[in-house]
């Protein structure tokens, strides 16, 4: 077997072993690149995050609150029930009022009027439900990762925008829409971790990366190879 046929069966045989996945890089490398990442897929065109500062009288809020350890962190947080205070400690997370006392249980009603205060979009309100599992699409997107039990209000714009919230506090856990969906499906064949979509070290995308390699290399060599042939034939005449 000559060289020149050496290499081209192996990279007949690299093409054979990458070739979907190649695709699949090169369709995820458009759509990153033509999506409207902020407006579309961060649905900053239809949302108003909220914002909420830390009261400075916050530590009155804590009086009289059972003590489980020290604090770890304490956040102001917007929720449906209005400013409240998020506190970490080694037990977990608790949730109280801004003006004191346990923060109330969110319901769809309120979920209701702070989905519709936060949505600046065209679409009507479609529905809001309470979702025991986080949704999968298309095979492999969860729009809420490993987080279960939430509040969804969905809108009936073009995008199909969809808002999480947190079912005991009531907070804004993510906004989600068609777009967002079909990015992250890209994103996680792109990076070849079907399940967390965040693996850059998986073995998948290692083995793809090195026969990758191989299809490019082998291919440069075949062009070199033809080159030299070329040349030598135009010496010749």
């Amino acid at each position: 077997m000559s060289l020149t046929a050496r290499f081209f069966h192996w990279h007949r045989w690299a093409g054979y072993l990458v070739a979907w996945q190649v695709l699949a890089w090169v369709l995820g490398g458009l759509l990153f690149a033509w999506l409207p990442f902020q407006g579309w897929v961060k649905s900053a065109d239809v949302l108003v995050k909220p914002q909420q500062s830390l009261p400075a009288d916050w530590p009155r809020a804590l009086d009289g609150l059972a003590a489980r350890g020290p604090l770890l962190s304490v956040h102001s947080v917007a929720t449906a029930a209005g400013p409240a205070l998020k506190l970490r400690d080694a037990e977990g997370e608790r949730w109280l009022s801004a003006a004191g006392g346990e923060l109330a249980r969110p319901d769809a009603a309120s979920i209701e009027r702070y989905a519709r205060s936060l949505y600046r979009g065209a679409g009507a309100l479609v529905s809001v439900q309470r979702l025991a599992e986080s949704p999968r699409k298309l095979g492999i997107v969860r729009e809420l990762g490993d987080r279960n039990d939430a509040w969804l209000a969905s809108f009936g714009d073009r995008l199909g925008t969809r808002l999480y919230f947190d079912a005991r506090s009531g907070e804004l856990l993510a906004a989600r829409n068609d777009v967002w969906v079909v990015y992250d499906f890209f994103f996680r064949l792109h990076v070849m971790d079907y399940e967390g979509g965040e693996d850059f070290n998986n073995t998948l995308l290692r083995v793809a990366s090195v026969a990758a390699m191989a299809l490019v290399a082998t291919g440069l060599t075949l062009t070199v190879l033809a080159l030299r042939r070329r040349w030598r034939r135009r010496r010749k005449a």
